[in-house]
């Protein structure tokens, strides 16, 4: 299945660029299909997921590279040895970065490759966030959430009622998950658009913060509000204290795992190659 080639195909074409409600400070070309954006506060500096490629090729190519928070480009090739890299988050000076079967381990201070942790059964792993002892790390194919502590990864959670899983965010002692919807076609659109989830760490219960807001990549917390984004449209959203999805922000289709600090929201353009970064107020 020629993934990359389908998206290109079904959801470039014709696409109506808009702008970032508030403005853009910058954007930087120059990536091959980058996927996410991670601010790494101990070095003052972006990190950024490129694929380099299909999204589920095992080709070696995949990568991470570095942004100064001006835009850049500070290090196209900084920590290699990757498949198709995702979703990444930062705990205890390393960055674990979802690479579809493999949890990559990355020392946060110079790229090198530390560990290749292996989910087995694993399909497409997406997403990854943290609660400060563990990490999560969505598997958007196999419906199924793993955790990493005490340098082991484990099945967590696997349940149909995760919808394929994306964007995971660890928030106020739960772990929100972005699902992506059902009936997924080929092209990575669906029948049914996904919603917002909240699981309970103690019970793994599911709960339904959200219902039917699109398919969702990203989620952050952004000047204390919690913001989303659909991938296949482009949409931005926040979440509103009566659990209300509130459109305030229009991008190309295409736009992966959103990435949050200081009042900057930091967008990955996976299929135009570029990350830009935003303000929404």
């Amino acid at each position: 299945m020629h993934i990359r080639t389908s998206l290109a195909a079904a959801l470039l074409l014709g696409a109506t660029s808009l702008a970032a409600q508030a403005g853009t400070l910058w954007s930087t070309e120059g990536f091959d299909m980058p996927e996410s954006v991670l601010f790494d506060p101990a070095n003052d500096r972006l990190v950024v997921s490129v694929m380099e490629g299909a999204p589920n090729a095992v080709d070696g190519n995949g990568h991470l590279a570095l942004l100064s928070r001006d835009g850049q480009v500070l290090d196209t090739n900084w920590a290699t040895g990757m498949d198709a890299p995702k979703g990444m988050a930062l705990m205890d000076g390393k960055i674990f970065a979802a690479d579809l079967t493999h949890l990559r381990v990355v020392d946060a201070a110079t790229g090198a490759l530390l560990d290749s942790l292996p989910a087995d059964g694993a399909i497409f792993l997406n997403d990854v966030t943290t609660s400060g002892e563990a990490v999560f790390v969505s598997d958007m194919m196999a419906n199924t959430i793993w955790r990493y502590a005490d340098g082991r990864l484990k099945k967590w959670l696997e349940t149909p009622e995760l919808n394929h899983p994306n964007g995971v965010l660890w928030d106020e002692g739960h772990l929100l998950v972005g699902s992506w919807g059902s009936g997924l076609q080929n092209d990575f659109t669906t029948e049914a658009p996904g919603s917002l989830l909240s699981i309970d760490p103690a019970s793994k219960k599911i709960s339904v913060l959200v219902p039917d807001v699109g398919n969702i990549d990203g989620i952050v917390r952004l000047d204390g509000k919690l913001v989303l984004n659909d991938w296949i449209n482009g949409k931005i959203f926040t979440i509103t204290a009566d659990k209300a999805a509130i459109e305030i922000g229009s991008e190309p289709a295409g736009l992966a795992d959103i990435g949050a600090q200081g009042g900057v929201l930091y967008l990955p353009h996976m299929l135009e190659g570029r990350i830009e970064a935003v303000t929404l107020d």
